[in-house]
């Protein structure tokens, strides 16, 4: 018995989710705003019913207490009339409606009196004053308008301005979201191509570097006897500059596609700045500069990807390492449920008008050492690369720096909880 070939199941490419993701995002926005639209607009419209109905309340209490006998009220409508000693009141007048406390305080001469009652259920609009009869006599007229008509029109339209306001929210969104994605479509197609593009080139170029950087450290390393000075410079040149090569790959791949991050794991970001000190002494020590780590001596969990986070140390102390006069300190704590790593050095300090945009894709940054630049290099990827990390870790990066007493620059990382 055979069994039939298995089919693997296919999954959605990334870029469109990406596009589902910014179009639901675009339409959640569209949705919201209509939604504070319909509920102003409905809430006006309602507003204004309303008053109208309750001018037209007013009206009718207003014609009923005019009138001579509780027999011509129209129905709904309740009258009761205070002449004197004599009291007439509407042949279907409910038990229990009559304000009698009403009736005494006007008949004392106190002000009309407005007011609300629920007798069984039925709300009624009530309004006790004082009118000149035929005779020329001073009476008391209460009125008494059933609401129940009233209250269920403005029920009638509740409910109809809510339907319609799901209804049109609901078409809203849908046409939204179609929308969205017909306009975002094509870029997220150029973004797309470009992330291939970036990490297939990326792929490609990374085996002839790692050959292309074995050979020369094999090479570097072979008894230099007789061989000329500048032949050994240049070897080390190539060493130096693969391992360059080999960064801007990372920094390439990260910036062209910053979500292409590994799982969240516990990184312990202290243990992190050692390592990338480590790695960095040489190049410091070949600078003349002095390399240390200082801060908590503990732990500093953080949540994020380990190498995206070493990263980013090393990318900040070669830029200070490329800028200092004579030391860089790499200082790790944590303080309100953040970690904080702040890089300093002692050189010239960022100007002013480099500071807003330091941070941009090779934007200008500082000047090195003059004496210093012949050996340095500077793609202009460093810093953007550094606060691109630091947004995909929820964190945020600043730069303090004062004239004349260097530079620090300053990321936070909200710990991990638990």
């Amino acid at each position: 018995m055979t069994r039939p070939p298995h089919r693997a199941r296919s999954r959605p490419p990334a870029h469109t989710d990406s596009l589902r993701g910014a179009a639901l995002r675009l339409t959640t926005q569209f949705t919201s705003l209509m939604l504070a639209m319909l509920l102003i607009v409905g809430g006006m419209v309602f507003a204004l019913v309303s008053a109208s109905v309750a001018e037209s309340a007013g009206q009718t209490l207003a014609t009923a207490a005019g009138l001579d006998s509780p027999q011509d009220a129209p129905e709904g409508t309740y009258v009761s009339i205070v002449d004197g000693t004599r009291m007439m009141s509407s042949p279907s007048l409910p038990s229990g409606l009559l304000d009698a406390e009403a009736i005494e305080s006007v008949s004392a001469g106190g002000a009309d009196e407005r007011s609300r009652r629920a007798i069984d259920g039925q709300h009624y609009l009530m309004l006790t004053t004082t009118q000149t009869g035929r005779g020329g006599d001073a009476r008391v007229v209460q009125v008494a308008v059933n609401q129940h008509e009233n209250d269920e029109e403005l029920n009638r339209l509740r409910a109809a301005l809510l339907v319609a306001g799901i209804v049109a929210l609901a078409v809203s969104a849908i046409a939204a979201y179609w929308m969205a994605r017909r306009a975002i479509r094509p870029l997220a197609d150029a973004l797309a191509l470009q992330r291939r593009f970036v990490a297939d080139a990326s792929h490609e170029l990374r085996t002839p570097l790692t050959l292309l950087t074995t050979r020369a450290q094999l090479l570097r390393r072979r008894d230099q006897t007789g061989v000329p000075a500048d032949v050994t410079d240049a070897v080390d040149e190539i060493v130096s500059d693969s391992r360059a090569l080999t960064g801007i790959l990372d920094d390439l791949l990260i910036a062209a596609d910053p979500r292409s991050v590994a799982e969240p794991i516990p990184v312990d970001l202290a243990a992190t700045a050692d390592r990338a000190i480590a790695l960095l002494q040489d190049e410091a020590s070949a600078h003349s500069v002095t390399l240390r780590r200082d801060g908590s001596s503990k732990p500093v969990i953080v949540s994020g990807s380990q190498a995206a986070l070493l990263r980013l140390v090393v990318a900040l102390t070669t830029n200070a390492i490329d800028h200092a006069s004579a030391a860089v300190i790499v200082t790790i704590t944590q303080d309100n449920r953040q970690a904080i790593a702040r890089v300093t050095d002692d050189g010239a300090g960022f100007a002013p008008d480099i500071v807003e945009n330091a941070f941009d894709r090779f934007a200008s940054s500082r000047s090195t050492r003059g004496e210093r630049t012949k050996n340095s290099r500077h793609y202009g990827l460093g810093l953007s690369i550094v606060a691109e990390i630091t947004r995909r870790h929820q964190g945020n990066v600043t730069i303090d720096s004062s004239a004349g007493s260097g530079a620090a620059v300053i990321v936070r990382i909200p710990l991990r909880l638990g």
